[in-house]
């Protein structure tokens, strides 16, 4: 469910209010989208307007709240990340303006939308070896698969974006498969990721045995015996 709450009165007095007003300020229907990436909705950001708490958001992203302050008045808007995400560098500031719409069912309210960035990301790799077996995959050194029957691996890493992977196919014990360990390195960005290594070995037929011919023993000469 939508938390929401009514006009702020804590929001009025941050705003500035000093002498009795002849007419009350406007109300403005505000609605807040939190993400941790555009279109992923995240539940349980903390949002507060000039220090006053609003409320957090809910499975569906959204905090929808009602603002009281005059006309083109800045609020400002900060928030705090669920654990796991990372948090605002700086407030934003939200106008307290109405805009009109040609279409009368039109919603006019105000909205912002909130980013928490994931601490981690996942990258997933995929290694194909025209069909050799058994050879083990690794990330940064350490054996993490090894390739099956069809000759191919997945692997799934969770990390920190800009995190290297240094990914390598271990061929000892294969001295007659070429290229030998080739390896590549794949960067993670600020996103999930998927990387392809594609890796054909050809394989060397082994040295042929040469025959080694028999030597025929050179004849003796014939040593004549004279009879007397």
């Amino acid at each position: 469910m939508t938390r929401t709450r009514p006009a702020l009165v804590p929001l009025l007095l941050a705003l500035g209010c000093g002498a009795q007003q002849e007419a009350p300020p406007p109300t403005f229907s505000v609605t807040f989208t939190a993400e941790s990436d555009p279109g992923v909705p995240l539940e349980g950001v903390l949002v507060k307007a000039n220090g006053n708490e609003i409320g957090q958001s809910d499975e569906d992203g959204l905090i929808q709240t009602m603002l009281r302050g005059p006309e083109g008045a800045g609020v400002q808007i900060t928030y705090e990340c669920p654990e796991g995400h990372r948090q605002p560098e700086e407030a934003k500031t939200l106008r307290l303006n109405r805009f009109a719409s040609l279409d009368p069912s039109a919603r006019t309210g105000l909205s912002m939308k909130l980013s928490c960035l994931p601490n981690e990301r996942q990258a997933a790799f995929v290694v194909r070896t025209n069909g050799h077996a058994n050879l083990p995959i690794l990330i940064n050194g350490q054996e993490v698969a090894r390739t099956n029957e069809a000759g191919v691996a997945h692997i799934i890493r969770d990390a920190a974006p800009q995190s290297v992977f240094r990914l390598k196919i271990d061929t000892s014990g294969n001295e007659r498969m070429r290229p030998q360990d080739p390896y590549t390195q794949f960067q993670l960005g600020d996103r999930d990721d998927v990387f392809v290594f594609a890796q054909d070995f050809e394989v060397e037929e082994p040295p042929r045995r040469r025959r080694r011919r028999r030597r025929r023993p050179r004849p003796r000469p014939i040593r004549i015996t004279r009879i007397n």
